[in-house]
């Protein structure tokens, strides 16, 4: 049992459903060990990565956050793609 006082399981399903409605990103890979959980994954900002943050805090029921989310911005193309 967790902080929170439920199972780890349904509190990872918790905070990934906190993270996709809140957060709106559906990657973010969500771990609990004891009482502290475990982000990772990529977003393309760092805005976008305090936002997981913020939904998972809310959901989490007072556990620790560890977030391992990183940063990976989204590339600029070189020109234009052409279709053949």
């Amino acid at each position: 049992m967790t902080r929170a006082g439920e199972a780890p399981h349904y509190l990872v399903e918790r905070i990934r459903d906190r993270v996709a409605e809140q957060a709106h990103e559906l990657g973010i890979h969500v771990e609990v060990c004891g009482d502290v959980v475990y982000l990772r994954g990529g977003v393309v900002s760092e805005e976008r990565r305090r936002e997981v943050e913020e939904a998972a805090r809310a959901a989490a029921g007072g556990c620790t956050i560890r977030n391992e989310v990183s940063v990976i911005p989204a590339a600029v193309p070189d020109g234009e793609e052409r279709l053949t």
